[in-house]
């Protein structure tokens, strides 16, 4: 006869910086965007970005989607 699955709640130190992690990751994402765009406004609109900055743009924009602070680009449609 099976047994039934139960999950048990884990208290130890792994599941605390999990928790801790996903209680700061949207925090510490919205700071970096914060320092991102005042960044880009200092520098000017129609400055050529750097390879580095592109790279970090677009983690920091996948990072967003993922945690739900920006739809993706399919419901900004024009047409």
């Amino acid at each position: 006869m099976k047994t039934p699955r139960v999950r048990t709640v884990n208290s130890g130190k792994k599941s605390s910086t999990l928790r801790q992690l996903l209680v700061y990751a949207p925090v510490a994402l919205e700071m970096i965007n914060l320092l991102r765009r005042r960044q880009q406004s200092v520098r000017g609109k129609y400055v050529k970005a750097r390879k580095r900055d592109k790279a970090f743009d677009f983690v920091l924009n996948q990072a967003q989607r993922r945690l739900g602070g920006k739809t993706s680009g399919k419901s900004r449609r024009w047409f």
